[in-house]
């Protein structure tokens, strides 16, 4: 009997249905929700963390975005993902208080003197504590670190730019203790309004103020309804990039590290190319779109009303003192 000659066509076909037959890799989606608009610079974080993702694992884990709340609010968000409804989000720090109350520190005003001083304590001891302390009270694990910018004081009116001009002014508050505490001391009126209800609060004069990074700021286009900006900087905007643990406790120990390596890189990736940069040229920005760009007349009157928020949110807080001096104690 004649061995069988298989022509060209033929070999071809039968290595077709091979692949075909063959064990796939297995494909996770992870399904990311976040709260800004589409093309911001948290979508483009996402995006940037969703490739990241799909390179590294060799694309066998893709990331779905859900953007501009569609899932909910930033907080709702973080809360959702504790109750594993959705995998992973980006947040800012201060929305995880009420799983890991150390974590206030980062929202303490005044606390972070440069961004140097605070890019160098979220990518040391500070920021591993963090991560640790976050991971240990939650079912939230941060994979990257957005340092977002220094938050100043923004009005719909003429710019405020001393302590006893705030007295009984509107201001948007984070739903934070944090911050309605801080506009106490202040003397204005916090009113909690969610980060996507600013808008239309400003434009509506239910809010005379709020704060935030200038970058931020202009990508929510907020200039739009705001006339002013001061510069206190009296907080230092960070967010993570937060994935559940449980959903990653499910991928292989290969795709997990994947995912870390991704969540670092994309937020070196947003720091370096779009935060930085623009908060050097945010200001200006704002002044070429008529907005009054201000320093406040006495900074250290309002660093000093700050002081007892921190000795009030550190008594609230056990541990909230031993990361309050590492902070403190980084250069």
């Amino acid at each position: 009997m004649k061995p069988l000659r298989l022509t060209a066509t033929l070999a071809a076909a039968l290595a077709a249905a091979a692949l075909l037959t063959a064990p796939l890799a297995a494909q996770e989606r992870l399904r990311l929700g976040h709260h800004h608009a589409v093309g911001g610079m948290i979508d483009q974080t996402a995006n940037k963390f969703a490739d990241l993702v799909r390179e590294k694992t060799g694309g066998t884990v893709e990331v779905q975005i859900i953007p501009a709340a569609q899932l909910g609010q930033e907080r709702e968000l973080f809360d959702l993902l504790n109750n594993n409804g959705v995998d992973a989000t980006l947040t800012s720090l201060g929305h995880m208080d009420s799983y890991y109350g150390p974590i206030t520190v980062t929202s303490y005003p005044f606390a972070f003197r440069s961004w140097e001083h605070a890019s160098n304590a979220l990518r040391g001891e500070f920021g591993d504590r963090i991560k640790d302390g976050v991971a240990a009270n939650s079912n939230a694990e941060i994979v990257g670190w957005l340092e977002v910018g220094f938050r100043d004081l923004i009005f719909r009116g003429e710019p405020i730019t001393s302590l006893a001009g705030m007295q009984g002014v509107n201001m948007r508050s984070a739903e934070s203790q944090t911050w309605i505490r801080m506009y106490e001391l202040m003397g204005a009126r916090p009113t909690p309004v969610t980060w996507g209800e600013i808008y239309l609060a400003m434009q509506t004069g239910v809010l005379q103020g709020l704060d935030s990074p200038a970058f931020a700021a202009l990508d929510m286009k907020f200039n739009e309804v705001t006339s002013s900006l001061v510069k206190t900087n009296q907080m230092f905007a960070a967010m993570g990039i937060v994935v559940n643990q449980n959903r990653l406790a499910r991928l292989t120990p290969e795709q997990q590290a994947a995912i870390r390596e991704a969540g670092d890189e994309a937020g070196i990736w947003v720091n370096e190319t779009i935060l930085v940069p623009g908060a050097e040229v945010a200001y200006a920005r704002m002044e070429e779109l008529g907005m009054a760009v201000v320093e406040p007349e006495n900074p250290e009157e309002w660093q000093a009303a700050m002081r007892p928020l921190w000795e009030e949110l550190s008594a609230r807080h056990p541990g909230s003192e031993e990361l309050l001096e590492i902070l403190l104690a980084t250069e």
